[in-house]
C-alpha cells in the first residue's frame, strides 16, 4: 500500500444543508454492524434486450428480481442489518461525451432507492458497478478517466447535502477483464490503471464541495482483491482520515463460490479465511487504514447448517479486526448459477434463518433468533431463480459491451469455466476461431450461455484494445463467433 497527499483537498470549502459529523472513518466503521447487498437489481443490465430509451428504469428487474421497495430495507434493518450496499450500473443510462449526462429518470430512481436505505437509519454505499468502459488496460485509461470523472461529478452533486450515512465507492472490482491476471492479483498495468481511477474518483468527489468535502469514500485495490499483490499496490491518500479500503472475499473458495470441480458442501477448515484476514490486517489494519469487506457470501448448496457454521466463523474473524462485512445477495435461490439469496424480496421472509443466526452470532449476539413470522415456509419454491426472464436473444453482440463476471473469485483459473449440462456440438464449430468449449452449453441453458458469451466477448474486447486495430479481421471474427453461442 502506498500513500498520496490530500492536504489541498481537505482545505476545500465546506457548506451543506444537512449536518454532517466530522469523524474519521476508523470511528465510523465501529458503528457498522453487518450489511446486505441489493445485488442483481440496480446493477442489472440488458443492453441488447431492453429499449432503454423507452424505459430507463426497466433494467432494475431485467435479471429477474422484483422492483425494490422501502419495506425490503425496513425488514432487513429489523433483522439486524445497518448498512446497505447499492450496486449500480450506469452504462446504458448516460449520454454521449463529453458530458456523459446521466438520464434523469435513472438518477431519480437511484436516488429513491438510496433514500429507502437511509430512511431506516442505516448507512448506504453507492457505487459504479458492472461497467464496460473501465477495463484496466493502459490503452483504455484516458477514455475511462473521462467517463468516470463525468459520472462521479454528477452523482456527487446529486447527493452533496447527504450526511455521513451515505458512502461513495469509486468502482466495483476494477480489473483486466479477460486477461490471465484478471483474478490473480493483477500486474503493473492493472495496478497503475486502478490507482489512476481511484485517485480521479477521490479528487472529483472532493472538488464538488458541500458534504462531499468530508464524505467517507471507499477505494478498491485491483479487483477489490485481498491477496496476490493487489492490496500492497493500492495507493491510499495521506492526510485524509475519511477514506476506507473496499475489498471482497468469497472464502473459502471451494465452499463459498466454486460451482465446479472441487466444490465442497461442508465447512471444516477456517485456514483460508484466516489467511485472508491476516493479509488484510498486515497491509491495512496494522497501518490504521479502515476496511469494509463489501462482498462476501457462501452460496446455497442445500447445506444451511454448514453455512451457519461458516457465517459465525467468518464474521467473528472479521469483527476481531474491526472489519464490517456486507453480505452478497443476488436474489437467486436455486439453479445452476450463483445462489446467494437470503431473503425473499416479495414476501419479505428469510429463507435461511440458521444462516442469518450464524452471521449474528459471529457479531456476538448469542441469543439472536429469527421470529417464526419472518421465516419463509417453502424455500423449494422461491420467488427468484437463476433462470433468466428474457427470450432467446437474436442480437449480434457488440464488442464494446461485454459485461464483467461478478463476484470476486479468490482462486481463479485462466481457463474457461467449465459448466456441465449436456453439450451440443454445432457444425459451425469447425468454422470458428474461438475455443470449442464456448459451445458446450445445452440448447436452452441460458445461464450457461450468458457466462460463456461474457467470457467470449471479453476476449474480443481484449483483441481490439491490445491490437490497436492491426488485427481487425481477427477481432471481428471473434465477435461474430461469440454471437453463435446464443444460437446453438
Amino acid at each position: 500500500m502506498k500513500f498520496i497527499s490530500a492536504c489541498a483537498l481537505i482545505a476545500l470549502a465546506f457548506a451543506s444543508t444537512k449536518a454532517m459529523r466530522d469523524i474519521p472513518s476508523n470511528e465510523l466503521v465501529k458503528e457498522i454492524k453487518i450489511g446486505w447487498n441489493l445485488g442483481n437489481t440496480l446493477d442489472a443490465h440488458c443492453l441488447d434486450s431492453l429499449d432503454y430509451e423507452a424505459d430507463q428504469t426497466a433494467s432494475e428487474t431485467c435479471w429477474g428480481n422484483v422492483r425494490t421497495t422501502p419495506e425490503l430495507f425496513q425488514k432487513l434493518h429489523s433483522l439486524g442489518f445497518n448498512i446497505f450496499r447499492i450496486p449500480t450500473t450506469w452504462t446504458g443510462h448516460f449520454g454521449e461525451g463529453p458530458d456523459y449526462k446521466i438520464d434523469e429518470a435513472w438518477m431519480k430512481r437511484v436516488h429513491e432507492v438510496v433514500d429507502y436505505a437511509l430512511n431506516t437509519g442505516s448507512f448506504a454505499i453507492l457505487n459504479i458497478h458492472h461497467e464496460n468502459w473501465n477495463y484496466a488496460f493502459a490503452d483504455n485509461l484516458e477514455p475511462a478517466k473521462e467517463i468516470l470523472e463525468a459520472l462521479w461529478k454528477q452523482i456527487a452533486i446529486e447527493f452533496a447535502d447527504y450526511d455521513e450515512h451515505l458512502i461513495f465507492e469509486g468502482m466495483n472490482e476494477p480489473r483486466k477483464v479477460g486477461d490471465a491476471v484478471e483474478w490473480t492479483g493483477g500486474d503493473e498495468e492493472g495496478w497503475d490503471f486502478v490507482n489512476e481511477l481511484d485517485n480521479l474518483f477521490y479528487t472529483t468527489v472532493r472538488a464538488t464541495g458541500g458534504n462531499n468535502a468530508i464524505r467517507h469514500l471507499m477505494l478498491p485495490p485491483y479487483a477489490a482483491g485481498a491477496y496476490g499483490g493487489a492490496p500492497e499496490h493500492l495507493i491510499y491518500p495521506q492526510n485524509d482520515d475519511k477514506v476506507i479500503v473496499s475489498v471482497h472475499a468469497y472464502s473459502p473458495y471451494n465452499f463459498a463460490l466454486n460451482n465446479g470441480e472441487g466444490a465442497v458442501t461442508t465447512f471444516d477448515d477456517g485456514s483460508e479465511i484466516d489467511g485472508t484476514m491476516s493479509e488484510i490486517s498486515k497491509v491495512f489494519i496494522s497501518n490504521n487504514v479502515p476496511v469494509i469487506l463489501g462482498e462476501f457470501g457462501a452460496m446455497n448448496r442445500h447445506n444451511e447448517d454448514e453455512r451457519a457454521k461458516w457465517a459465525e466463523y467468518y464474521i467473528k474473524s472479521a469483527k476481531a479486526l474491526g472489519i464490517p462485512c456486507v453480505l452478497w445477495d443476488n436474489g437467486i435461490f436455486e439453479g445452476e448459477g450463483e445462489r446467494f439469496a437470503i431473503i425473499d424480496r416479495s414476501q419479505l421472509k428469510v429463507a435461511y434463518p440458521k444462516l442469518l443466526t450464524g452471521l449474528m452470532k459471529g457479531l456476538g449476539y448469542t441469543d439472536y433468533q429469527v421470529a417464526e413470522s419472518d421465516i419463509l415456509e417453502m424455500v423449494e419454491e422461491p420467488t427468484v431463480s437463476d433462470e433468466p426472464i428474457l427470450p432467446e436473444p437474436t442480437f449480434e453482440p457488440s464488442i464494446t459491451e461485454p459485461t464483467p463476471v461478478d463476484p470476486f473469485i479468490p482462486e481463479p483459473s485462466t481457463t474457461v469455466e467449465q459448466i456441465n449440462p449436456e453439450p451440443t456440438n454445432p457444425a459451425q464449430n469447425d468454422a470458428t476461431i474461438i475455443d470449442p468449449s464456448y459451445f458446450t452449453c445445452a440448447e436452452k441453458d441460458w445461464q450457461c450461455k450468458y457466462k460463456k458469451s461474457t467470457l467470449c466477448l471479453s476476449q474480443a474486447f481484449k483483441c481490439w484494445i491490445t491490437g490497436n486495430g492491426s488485427n481487425a479481421e481477427t477481432c471481428k471474427k471473434i465477435s461474430a463467433d461469440c454471437s453463435k453461442i446464443w444460437t446453438m
